[in-house]
């Protein structure tokens, strides 16, 4: 394969030797308006050489060489453990960003990746400033007859830097991040005014990274209505609707639906451990509460698992591969899931999601698929689970008052709720429930945006 690279003459505009190679008018539609305004020295090519001189106004690449499959980056960054990188022809062509192959506007890809021809080749590079071009051998394998066009594709140096390594991809993503674990004494409680959280972009970006970091956060001046909870909530992303509503109130009621609704103690749990996808962040504002007892409790799971690792390695081993089952069986409805109580590796996460918890014992159902051996292994580490749960060390205890909202990772913090004397006065909490992919949404933004800060 020969690929002649063409590098920007720096020195002058005119033609600087018998080798200068100017590309037609024709082949350059997709291209942007200076291709055509300046000439081109043909360099040697990549099976002579294997290497591409670098335009002087560029300062982040060091050189860059192809072979038969990819293009090679070497980079000049003395802090960085990537020093070089590799591009495959298919991805490149794959992941052009001109406004043929990504809508300007809504930003989606105008193809599909099966439309990449395999044998898909670079005719020439140039590698000039900020900009890497490609002019391609032949077009999409649905425009194949169609066009004698020849594409020509535009990646900025930084996008191509952005995807140097699986590290600097998941940096862009804020997949490298990690959570800080706590217990009782460590974790301190901070309060977020909610006029801040509703009108900033520091005090929304407080409650994501809190969210994040901790799992657990806490708004004060929340006004007393039934309406503040959702308002609060999609201040992050659009409510997640389920089969008690919008929202819902926790109040003791008779003869009621669910365990929260009585003035029982209410151990810790997850909610909706028995749907396929439950919901990832929680919210319960409190409207009223003069009772005696009734005070909002929580650990945070991921600690619990760290110890449970630690001390008793092959029960953890056992509730990592063992699926728990959770079911809803009341009102109506057969609500049934399985699923393993730790759950971790997840590696399209990267290591800031890798990891959760499932744990609602109250909606725990039968575990008919084990056999008596592995029922005896699995109880054994599910109650070495639950004791840790239970250490008063782990768990943090806060009675909300009225205009004050808790906001929890569903899918790591447990949650529960002292017992209280109903006869003693009033306590009603209203909640509601949002995705966790809108967390990591506006985590990403924001963090875009201000940064990402491990200790707030």
């Amino acid at each position: 394969m020969t690929i002649p690279f063409l590098v920007r003459s720096l020195a002058r505009r005119n033609i600087v030797a018998s080798t200068t190679t100017r590309l037609s008018s024709s082949s350059l539609k997709c291209a942007s308006s200076w291709i055509s305004r300046y000439s081109y020295t043909t360099a040697t090519t990549a099976e002579q050489q294997g290497k591409v001189n670098v335009g002087q106004n560029n300062n982040k690449v060091l050189s860059t060489e192809t072979d038969k499959d990819a293009l090679h980056v070497k980079w000049n960054k003395n802090d960085s453990a990537t020093k070089s990188s590799a591009y495959s022809y298919l991805w490149l062509r794959d992941n052009c960003q001109c406004n043929q192959c990504v809508h300007p506007d809504n930003r989606q890809k105008l193809h599909s990746s099966a439309d990449i021809p395999l044998d898909i080749a670079p005719q020439s590079i140039t590698l000039n400033g900020d900009t890497a071009e490609i002019v391609w051998n032949k077009p999409l394998r649905h425009q194949q007859g169609k066009t004698t066009e020849q594409h020509v594709s535009q990646y900025p140096v930084e996008f191509l830097e952005r995807y140097a390594s699986h590290e600097s991809s998941e940096a862009f993503r804020f997949n490298h991040i990690r959570p800080q674990t706590w217990d009782r004494d460590q974790y301190k409680l901070k309060w977020v005014n909610y006029e801040d959280y509703m009108n900033t972009d520091q005090g929304l970006h407080e409650v994501v990274q809190r969210l994040y970091n901790y799992g657990l956060v806490f708004i004060d001046n929340v006004p007393v209505n039934d309406e503040s909870v959702t308002t609060v909530a999609e201040r992050i992303g659009p409510v997640q609707e389920t089969f008690y509503g919008r929202d819902f109130d926790v109040k003791n009621i008779a003869k009621s639906r669910n365990i929260a609704y009585t003035s029982l103690y209410l151990g810790f749990h997850m909610d909706l451990m028995y749907l396929d996808c439950p919901p990832g962040i929680q919210l319960l504002h409190s409207l009223k509460n003069n009772v005696t007892g009734g005070a909002s409790i929580f650990v945070d799971s991921y600690q619990a698992v760290k110890l449970l690792k630690e001390q008793y390695p092959e029960d953890y081993d056992m509730l990592c591969k063992t699926p728990a089952t959770f079911h809803y069986i009341n009102d109506g409805h057969h609500m049934y899931y399985r699923r393993p109580t730790i759950v971790t590796g997840e590696d399209q996460s990267g290591p800031a999601w890798d990891m959760h918890v499932n744990y609602a014992p109250q909606f725990q159902g039968p575990m008919d698929h084990l056999s008596p051996s592995e029922a005896t292994r699995y109880y054994r580490a599910f109650q070495r689970f639950a004791d840790l749960i239970e250490d008063d060390h782990l768990r943090y205890q806060l009675t909300l008052q009225p205009g004050q909202l808790v906001m929890f990772a569903n899918r790591r913090v447990l949650h529960g709720r002292t017992a209280f004397d109903a006869t003693s006065g009033d306590r009603h909490l209203k909640g509601t429930y949002i995705g966790l992919d809108s967390l990591k949404d506006k985590l990403r933004v924001l963090g875009q945006q201000y940064g990402f800060d491990p200790t707030v």
